[in-house]
């Protein structure tokens, strides 16, 4: 039997992912399952794309992140241990695939996507799934993916900010920052289940720094890793809201 190798043009061990990596093993079990370009395959919280060969370059851009980047498709090439390219039984090399693997983000559930082809913007050809997105004037493609929810501080489009902590359960958490004078009596998280702290705000647009207090102790928010020196010393989280 033949040895068939996989050469992903330009592949990198880690591909940055909606500011996240993939864990490498579930990145080359990911990979490995890519046979032949077709429509969008979710698995779990990934969701692979792909695109036919034939392109000189695919990127793929997407609603959630306001169209602001286009991340570049990666090319797998099928050869031979000698390096020569795999062919069918009819003798034609078998198809260069491009693809590009993506998480879902939290909550979500529908991805609304662009692509360009060889510099020309498009929906997806693979994907007969379309909407005409009025905000941006222009069709996209869709693909509906499981809702999941991830116990950390972010921005909500209907409450503003929840913001999470995990204490030890029963205790007192509260809230404060630069958006209430850092006064620590003003807001007191609620314990929803053991051990697991929130609180929704309704922060307009701006840069705010905060932090959680037990008793007189201030501790910076250990779910999200953006951080500052306060005047005094202290250390402090950031979130921005836009």
């Amino acid at each position: 039997m033949k040895r068939i190798a996989l050469i992903l043009a330009g592949l990198v061990a880690l591909v940055p992912l909606f500011g996240a990596d993939i864990e490498p093993v579930a990145y080359s079990n990911l990979v490995a399952g890519i046979s032949r370009a077709r429509s969008p395959v979710v698995s779990g919280k990934y969701i692979i794309f792909t695109a036919r060969g034939t392109a000189r370059y695919t990127g793929i851009s997407f609603e959630h992140e306001q169209y602001r980047t286009v991340w570049p498709f990666k090319r797998i090439v099928r050869k031979d241990e000698k390096g020569e390219p795999v062919r069918d039984e009819t003798g034609k090399p078998l198809e260069n695939v491009l693809f590009y693997i993506a998480e879902v983000p939290p909550e979500t559930t529908e991805i609304r996507y662009r692509m360009v082809i060889d510099g020309l913007w498009t929906t997806d050809p693979l994907n007969p799934s379309s909407a005409y997105d009025y905000a941006n004037g222009m069709m996209v493609s869709t693909l509906a993916v499981d809702r999941y929810e991830v116990f950390t501080t972010s921005i909500r489009k209907n409450t503003g900010v929840r913001f999470a902590c995990i204490s030890e359960p029963g205790k007192t958490v509260r809230l404060a920052g630069s958006f209430n004078n850092w006064d620590p009596f003003m807001y007191e998280m609620i314990e929803t289940k053991d051990g697991y702290y929130e609180l929704a705000l309704p922060l307009p647009a701006g840069t705010w720094y905060y932090a959680y207090f037990t008793g007189t102790e201030q501790i910076p928010d250990s779910l999200n890793p953006d951080r500052v020196y306060t005047k005094d010393g202290r250390v402090a989280s950031v979130i921005e809201v836009r």
